[in-house]
């Protein structure tokens, strides 16, 4: 086997990694502060990370805007990708926990593969009506059986949650792909950053006027940054450049182990329990997804 590919597989193991350890961090920062609140103050570690990225890359010359309609093009689909599609996904880790909401929203490319036929013209993939069923009975395993009506409630908006969730990160990533062709990947990432942090910040001063997060303590406030750097910048730019190293199909394969992270870092930093259902609706999940690319 090539070393490039060693080191793209890597790259994946890193990113799911990445990826894992956010849902947690943000898990905690949910029971401190507003959805709003949390997407807002994620930010500051993806914006540093970002411009640290583009600076090191490409020099203070990248830092030049880009023509407007590009701006406004990457404001738009930033926003509706990582702003709102997140602001569901932390409303679904309070509602269902990390170990069921992680699973449940990796099932987004049963999602992501169909629009990419519509709007790519990416070839169809029958095995994707295979992968469906076993990512639907994944999911009833993995529905929560609370007792009472305010249970059932809560469990219900986080499934909801959930698909809407999945409904923004399909736009985001399809229209991502299409922006990739023609900006460079780090100025990409810079101004998706602004765009979402500036996003983020009007959403909660709109919902919330801010408050609290000025009775957020440092410890916390640091989570959440590092969990803005890891999930945001960290992980999508591990993925970018295994994608240019090694086949695309063994890399999805490798960040499809994403759940199986994120259910044992609940189990140990969260105190989340990982029952044997749970667990094999996070296995027939995770060969759900896999089976898409076959």
């Amino acid at each position: 086997m090539q070393s490039p590919h060693l080191f793209g597989y890597f790259l994946a193991l890193m990113a799911a990694v990445s990826w894992a350890v956010a849902p947690v961090l943000y898990r905690r920062g949910v029971d401190r502060i507003s959805y709003s609140g949390l997407g807002a103050l994620r930010c500051n570690g993806y914006i540093i990370s970002a411009a640290l990225f583009l600076f090191l890359t490409m020099g203070p010359s990248a830092f030049v805007p880009l023509p407007a309609v590009t701006m406004v093009k990457i404001f738009a689909c930033s926003v509706l990708w990582l702003v709102v599609g997140d602001f569901f996904y932390f409303s679904s880790l309070h509602k269902l926990g990390v170990s069921i909401s992680v699973p449940v929203t990796s099932s987004y490319p049963l999602m992501v593969v169909p629009a990419a036929w519509i709007f790519l013209g990416e070839p169809a993939k029958p095995m994707v009506l295979v992968a469906a069923a076993l990512i639907v009975a994944g999911l009833v395993l993995l529905s929560p059986h609370k007792q009472g009506r305010e249970g059932k409630r809560q469990v219900l908006g986080g499934l909801a949650a959930s698909f809407l969730t999945m409904s923004c990160w399909t736009f985001g990533m399809i229209t991502n792909k299409v922006l990739m062709q023609t900006i460079p990947v780090p100025q990409l990432e810079w101004w998706r950053s602004v765009s979402i942090t500036l996003g983020s910040w009007v959403l909660f001063y709109l919902l919330e006027r801010c408050r609290g997060a000025g009775s957020i303590p440092r410890g916390p406030m640091v989570e959440m940054a590092l969990a803005g750097a890891l999930g945001l910048t960290v992980g999508n730019l591990f993925m970018t450049y295994a994608f240019g190293l090694a086949p695309v199909d063994a890399l999805v394969c490798i960040v499809s182990i994403r759940p199986f992270l994120a259910a044992l870092f609940a189990t140990l930093f969260l105190g989340e329990k990982l029952t044997p259902r749970l667990a094999g609706g996070i296995v027939l999940v995770f060969i759900g997804v896999m089976t898409i690319t076959f």
